[in-house]
């Protein structure tokens, strides 16, 4: 089970509120890049069947959130925007081990998974703060199962094609450099 090693202060859905078409455009933004990041691993790993098949899945669930978050920017009259960098997948991309192609892989596929994690507790804050009468409400509390389901998806994926305890311990020691990271890291109206 993957269990983030700390938690986002409730402090961050009140300054998402605040400015929640700038989160909106980085969600947008966000979905986009998760499809292009799945669709690499694709093409990175064509003789992982079972890898290609649930990343071109991926892929096209991303793309079909990226459409509903930009559908919900255009009902508000806001336009998508330039990408903003993302400091902590900054950070994150950073861990992963390029030395060897299997380390470069399960690094990937771990840090896709606690990045789905935090994904799933910030959209599952942003589902329980919005009020009831708000649309984005239920989008939200939507779009945290999805969140769940890639995390369990891209566990699954690593404990698929490397054994147990290498996922398990690759997992404790990046579970350790995610909560650095966010320590060091302002809050802002952002998914990280």
């Amino acid at each position: 089970m993957l269990r983030l090693r700390s938690q986002t202060p409730a402090l961050w859905t009140e300054i998402v509120q605040r400015d929640l078409d700038t989160f909106l455009r980085d969600h947008a933004h966000n979905e986009r890049k998760v499809s292009q990041s799945a669709l690499a691993l694709a093409k990175d790993n064509p003789h992982r069947v079972e890898l290609t098949d649930a990343m071109v899945e991926l892929a096209t669930e991303e793309l079909d959130h990226f459409r509903q978050v930009y559908a919900r920017l255009r009902e508000r009259g806001v336009t998508l925007g330039f990408d903003q960098p993302d400091p902590y997948m900054t950070a994150m991309r950073k861990l992963c081990r390029k030395s060897d192609t299997d380390e470069y892989l399960l690094d990937r596929l771990v840090v896709f998974a606690i990045v789905e994690a935090r994904g799933f507790e910030r959209f599952h804050m942003m589902g329980e703060a919005l009020p009831t009468e708000d649309p984005l409400k239920g989008f939200y509390q939507d779009i945290a199962r999805s969140e769940a389901q890639h995390r369990a998806l891209f566990l699954r994926l690593a404990k698929r094609f490397f054994p147990e305890d290498a996922v398990s311990a690759r997992l404790d020691a990046l579970l350790d450099e995610e909560a650095r990271i966010l320590a060091i890291l302002p809050l802002r109206a952002a998914v990280h």
